[in-house]
Order: C-alpha cells, then structure tokens, then sequence
C-alpha cells in the first residue's frame, strides 16, 4: 500500500498589509509581493520574515496624484504588517492585530526597470524585538524562575501573546540589574530545572524562543520526550509511486550530519566535567565529576542511547575521567529578601543550587546537537520550531531480501526535534526547510507511534 505524495504546490498568500506610523492609512502589498520567506528558531528570540514586493508607484494616492507604497505612507522602520498565508492542506499562518509583526529594515533592490517601479525588501519582526531594545528589567524576585519569565513577558515586555510556560522546580532569588528582557530570559533558562522531566542534579536547560503561536520557555528533556507531529521519509523512489502508508511526508531533500566533533565535544564537557565548588562563607571547596553516562537512564533521549565511547580513552583511577573543569563559588549569603531575622538565619543557604544545575546545563545543550539532518518538504505550515518528528532515511549498502534503498536506517533514524525552519513562498511554489536535531543515536520506535522508550 502506498500514500499519495503532495507536490509543493503555491501557499496561498492572503495578507500583507502595512499600516502607517504617522495615521491609520494602510496599504496591501499583496498584488506586487515576490516572495516571502518566515522563519522560526529554537535559538532564535522573535520570529520574522522577509518580503520581497515591486512597487509601482500607484500605490496611494497623495495631494491628488498616486504615489508608491514606500514613499506615500511611507515605510521607513517600526510599521505594523498583517501577514497571512496558508498552505495546501489549509494550516495557516496568521498575524494581525496583537500579534502583528513590524518593520525593522526596509532595503532597496536593484532592478531593471527604476523609473517605472522599484523593488524592496522588507526584515518583518516580531513586537517584542522591538520592545526588548526599550525595556529593562528592573525588579527582584524569590519565585519560581517560572514564575519570573511569566512576569517578564507580562509585566516587562506587555506582551499579548499566547505563553506556554513550563514549571520549573528550582526558586532562586535574582535581580534583573537594568538588563534586557530577552537577555535575563536566555540567562533564566540555563539556570532552570523542570518539574516535569528533569531531575536535579542530573538534567537541567530549557529554550526560550517564539513561534507563531506565541512565546515557549521549555526544556530540552521535554522536547525530546515529546510524541512526533509528523512522520517524514526520504527515499529516492519516483513521487508517482506514492510512499508509505505509515509516513505523512515525503521530504524532496536531504542533508544528514553527524555533528560529533571529539575534540570540541569533549572540551566543552558534553558528557563528563569536573566541578570545583568553592564555599567563600567557610573557606572549603569540593571536587565532583559528573558523568552523563551514569545518568543515561535518568535522560529523556531522541535515540536509543548516548554516542558509545571507546574504551581504550577510559582513564583508571578516582578523579581522572572527565574532559572539562569548572570552578565557581557557591551562592552562600546571597538570600537578602525578607525580614532580616530571616536573612541572617538562612545566611549559610545557598541561592541557586549551582552543583545541581550549572554543569548539567551545559552538558545537556552540548548533547542536543549530536546529530543534525537537513531536509526541504513540500510547504507544510502546521508545523513550528520545537515540534517532534518521526525521519527515517534509506540505510545505505543492500541486504539479502532487500534492494538499496528500500530498508531504513537504524542509525540516525527516529525522533528528531525543529531546530530551525524556514517556508519559502512564492506565486509558483511553496517548500518548508527543516533543521532536525537531536542528543543521541538509533533509531528508537516507528513512524506510526513514534518513539516508544
């Protein structure tokens, strides 16, 4: 049994409307649009996307005579845009109103034809980009780091964007110093624990980025325990013979990268780190080594396990296997809120929990990165940064019952999350481009129920 394979059909481009700063006059760009292209990232603070469009001078009309869109409004920087477009299968991708998104650049384009229209590119941002150059984060806060990244976006940057939020375990009294909101939610997020996937002591790290459906702050173990979207196959098999049932979409491209680079994995502490914790309060230190191979199973993996080791780089002897030292000072003294009868009895506790959280941290976002493929589909608007998919890939050589091709790859098939995604727009065709990442290797589970560990 096959599936029909969708071709990369036109999305259907509905709005691109731009609003003046000066008054409420606006102007659709829709008829001169080019192409469009909207990107999303787990790495990334704001969405954005870029319009390419002609404009012919007849735009508006101004003191009786009509006049291009970028001069009779004009366009010069911080406009509102309505943006809207949906794909074939009728997902869509909207922003209007409270989620509008705005000019931050506006660049000419050289063309053939300069006296009778001109052609521009416009860098369209979200609200909070902008917002986040103009606010600061003033306040002092012992909540959950939760709690404190609800606050920033409700109170700091006034956003009126859907928030998903995942709790956190772990309270810390911090101080926001003047600084930006983007900047204090990225330093939040290294310092976060979940309470729904991680354990302390042994996982810590979420991301904080913004999809089209509004703002995520989640963890990296949640996203990899997550079920998949999608189920995605690449195979070189001609589109008229249909693929696999048990697959959703067949990718028109492919790029696979084993992104484990020894030397630099080991020197930024992926897998095992030494702390060495100094207490300022009593003058002591400890020394610990964190092992990410110990906690394995405490792990919520994409794959079915952690890149093996070689033995013969196993060192004997306490205090020796490890490949990065980090030395900090413990956060005694640092609890200054409430009454000071409180403070001086809690003088001696610690504030954020750094042997549990720092070096967890960054050996879980060194492992995210372990494995890496690259894929273009026919333009598929339902799925957004931090999504789960199923990939599976041909295994390369040929088996006894099977010809090349036709069995998938055990190795780097399976669970892969949305690093990074990019949809191309134009009148003739529309593609998804797709950065899928993951923590380890095997392909875990199937396309039909997923990852199943």
């Amino acid at each position: 049994m096959s599936k029909e394979v969708k071709s990369s059909a036109p999305a259907l481009l509905q709005t691109v409307d731009v609003v003046s700063n000066k008054n409420t006059n606006s102007v659709s760009l829709l008829s001169g649009v080019v192409r469009v292209l909207y990107w999303e990232s787990i790495l990334g603070d704001s969405v954005k996307a870029s319009v390419v469009f002609t404009d012919s001078g007849s735009a508006i009309k101004k003191k009786g005579k009509k006049v291009s869109a970028v001069e009779g409004l004009p366009i010069i920087g911080e406009e509102q845009v309505s943006l809207k477009f949906t794909d074939n299968k009728d997902h869509t991708i909207k922003f209007a109103n409270n989620t509008s998104l705005y000019v931050n650049s506006i660049t000419p384009i050289p063309t053939d034809t300069q006296a009778t229209s001109k052609a521009y590119e416009l860098e369209l941002v979200s609200k909070g980009f902008i917002d986040n150059e103009k606010e600061r984060v003033r306040y002092c806060s012992a909540d959950q780091i939760s709690e404190q990244v609800k606050k920033i976006f409700e109170e700091v940057l006034k956003t009126e964007k859907d928030l998903d939020i995942e709790d956190t375990k772990n309270p810390i009294q911090y101080i926001g110093k003047n600084r930006k909101p983007f900047y204090v939610l990225n330093d939040l997020s290294k310092k976060a624990v979940s309470a729904k996937s991680q354990e302390l002591g042994v996982s810590a790290g979420y991301f904080f980025f913004e999809t089209s459906q509004g703002y995520k702050f989640k963890s990296i173990d949640t996203l990899l325990s997550q079920q998949k979207k999608k189920s995605i196959i690449y195979n070189e098999t001609p589109d008229s013979t249909g693929m696999p049932t048990e697959y959703d979409i067949k990718a028109l491209t492919l790029d696979v990268d084993n992104r484990v680079n020894v030397q630099k994995k080991l020197a930024r502490g992926a897998y095992n780190i030494r702390r060495i914790a100094i207490n300022p309060f009593d003058t002591t230190y400890e020394t610990k080594i964190i092992d990410a191979y110990e906690n394995e199973e405490k792990l919520e993996l994409g794959g079915k396990g952690l890149p093996t080791q070689n033995d013969a780089f196993k060192k004997d002897g306490a205090d020796t296997n490890f490949s990065r030292t980090t030395y900090y000072l413990t956060t005694v003294g640092q609890k200054h809120m409430g009454e000071t009868e409180e403070q001086i009895e809690k003088a001696e506790d610690e504030n954020f929990e750094k042997n549990e959280v720092v070096n967890q941290s960054i050996m879980r976002y060194n492992q995210l990165f372990a494995s890496q493929i690259t894929i273009t589909i026919p333009g598929e608007f339902s799925l957004h940064a931090g999504d789960a998919v199923f990939m599976d890939i041909p295994q390369i050589g040929e088996s006894q019952n099977k010809a090349c091709g036709d069995e998938v790859n055990k190795e780097d098939g399976g669970l892969y999350i949305i690093a990074d995604l990019c949809h191309y727009i134009t009148a003739k065709e529309t593609y998804t481009k797709l950065n899928l990442i993951r923590d380890s290797f095997g392909r875990d589970g199937n396309p039909t129920k997923g990852k199943t560990n």
